[in-house]
């Protein structure tokens, strides 16, 4: 029997929402809030926008939050754990860049707002999965900088898919010794692939632990912080396929309630 299993109280793990193409509406974002299920914690989605998709239903059992304010670190109040989704571009003026031709729906409120969820969350050291966009905005918080459209460079692999697939689209190599080949099984592992941009580096205070064969970073883990990580794919668009990529939310979640255990929530 897992630690999972023996989970009285699942842990509340925050997720942000995303956001209507070119619109200010937001998104449900179901396929990481049904990775949270499977992995015995509690959704709450948070977002900054006051209306969403019509046709995505909230399933019963899910708290939703919307309209909220950037830089109001109250809605992480009673969770432990913190998930920043894909989405859109996070706008090039936060790094000192000028926007690329191909930088896309940008949504100032959105960069905002995730800005100041990740920075309470980690002076609280809540848990902190990033994925795809979430990964970027976590370097771009730090200090780091992105590159604005990876295709740029002709000898890169074709990262930008059209939608986050289950589907392998290459493969990842980990870092000797990172604990992240623990989480999946392997220090070798095929990914999909939805992403046009990625990080130029990483930021002071994150490690570098995870690549493409093409050179591009898939994977960063915080060097300050307790258990912060991000990551350049979508294990939550993989799961039913492959389920060694339920691993990364299964780690968070033991991390949140190991956290949770310590009596530090609202710190």
């Amino acid at each position: 029997m897992s630690d999972l299993d023996n989970m009285t109280t699942p842990p509340g793990i925050a997720i942000t929402s995303g956001k209507v193409i070119n619109e200010e509406i937001g998104r449900f974002p179901g396929p990481y809030v049904e990775a949270v299920r499977l992995s015995h914690g509690a959704p709450v989605v948070l977002s900054p926008f006051t209306a969403q998709r019509s046709d995505e239903a909230v399933p019963p059992g899910v708290s939703w939050l919307e309209g909220l304010e950037p830089g109001d670190p109250s809605p992480l109040d009673g969770v432990s754990g913190l998930i920043l989704t894909g989405g859109g571009d996070v706008d090039p003026a936060l790094y000192s860049q000028k926007r690329h031709a191909r930088t896309r729906n940008i949504s100032s409120l959105r960069d905002r707002f995730e800005l100041g969820l990740l920075g309470a969350a980690l002076k609280r050291d809540l848990p902190v999965l990033a994925i795809c966009r979430g990964m970027q905005l976590l370097n771009v918080f730090l200090g780091g900088h992105l590159d604005q459209h990876l295709a740029d460079r002709r000898d890169r692999l074709p990262h930008d898919r059209d939608r986050p697939r289950a589907e392998i689209a290459h493969e990842v190599g980990i870092a000797e010794g990172a604990d992240l080949a623990e989480v999946l099984g392997s220090s070798r592992l095929g990914v999909n692939s939805h992403h046009h941009q990625g990080l130029d580096g990483a930021a002071d205070g994150l490690e570098e632990i995870a690549w493409a064969d093409d050179g591009v970073l898939e994977a960063v883990v915080s060097t300050e912080y307790s258990w912060a990580l991000g990551v350049q794919w979508h294990p939550e668009a993989m799961i039913s396929s492959h389920p060694v990529q339920r691993g990364l939310f299964d780690a968070l979640t033991e991390a949140a309630s190991a956290w949770a255990a310590a009596g530090v929530v609202g710190r």
